[in-house]
């Protein structure tokens, strides 16, 4: 559902990303977070942040003394409304990278569904969030982080399956 004050907190959050950027820039500042593959077969749940052009996985910065299973689940409950516990969540990878002009130390954990959830975006945040398969996804644009942790999931994960007929 969504209300009026929605647009303006988009411009909000596309402002203070850009006061944050430059920030980074001065800074170059050690941080630390996770991201989260949800996974539903080879289909993996992307999202679209209000403030970014590129497509990302639902994630943020741990707070301290959190594991990164712990800021997974703490990251699905603000950002699509997914209620897991974090015990659910399986650490896979970690990524160093400098995106943004931070030393970002990204931790990577996975959530595999059998069945689609019902999502909840706040619409000011995260704007839009879908199920694509990862080759589609591999595709679009992408943080470049996001785009290194699908490649490896999608050779972890195997090949499509393929059906012939006789």
């Amino acid at each position: 559902m969504s209300s009026p004050i929605d647009p303006f907190m988009r411009v909000a959050y596309r402002g203070a990303y850009q006061l944050a950027r430059a920030w980074w820039f001065v800074r170059r500042p050690r941080t630390e977070g996770t991201l989260v593959g949800v996974w539903r077969g080879r289909e993996v749940l992307l999202l679209q942040n209000s403030y970014k052009q590129a497509f990302s996985l639902p994630g943020g910065g741990r707070h301290r003394g959190e594991s990164p299973e712990e800021t997974g689940a703490r990251e699905l409950r603000e950002e699509v409304g997914l209620h897991v516990p974090a015990s659910r969540l399986r650490a896979v990878c970690e990524l160093h990278h400098t995106d943004e002009f931070k030393r970002d130390r990204c931790h990577f954990v996975e959530l595999d569904l059998d069945a689609e959830p019902r999502l909840a975006l706040d619409g000011r945040e995260v704007v839009w969030a879908r199920w694509i398969d990862v080759e589609t996804a591999l595709r679009l644009p992408l943080m470049p982080v996001v785009r290194a942790y699908l490649e490896d999931a999608a050779r972890r994960r195997g090949p499509v399956s393929s059906c012939s007929s006789p």
